[in-house]
């Protein structure tokens, strides 16, 4: 006898196991910045929740190149998003130097937080632009099937 599984229920698993996922992931960055800001621990101490916050998104990249989707509608991205995601990491790269007091000079400081501020928009949209490009050739692979 084979064993069926209802389409509805099938995607109901799905999103769960995703919102789990998330919620994880969401929960490993915490306990990330506690360590990290909280109880002043070095990236050595942090090890593994910094390879889950790296490994994660990249896995979740390769996986959907593999099966040729689309994760997320880069579209859609907005100027705002970007600039708030910068603002939030800045506000912890300041948090982290307050912490060091005098270890850090404020020169050095200053250009970490513009090369990341840079780093980061770059990227960004330079990954969305990449995403765009693949979103329109797979989508012309799928119109041709």
């Amino acid at each position: 006898m084979t064993n069926f599984v209802d389409e509805r229920v099938l995607q109901a698993r799905r999103k769960i196991g995703s919102e789990m996922m998330m919620l994880m992931y969401y929960f490993i960055v915490i306990s990330f910045l506690v360590k990290v800001m909280g109880f002043g621990m070095g990236l050595e101490d942090c090890i593994t929740e910094f390879i889950i916050m790296i490994g994660a998104p990249i896995y979740q990249n390769i996986r959907a190149r593999q099966m040729k989707v689309i994760l997320g509608d880069f579209r859609k991205k907005s100027k705002a998003s970007t600039i708030s995601a910068i603002f939030a990491a800045v506000v912890v790269m300041l948090i982290s130097m307050w912490r060091l007091e005098g270890s850090i000079d404020k020169a050095e400081a200053l250009s970490s937080i513009v090369s990341f501020a840079v780093t980061f928009a770059l990227a960004r949209y330079g990954f969305a632009h990449i995403e765009k490009k693949r979103a329109r050739k797979l989508e012309a692979e799928y119109e041709e099937d």
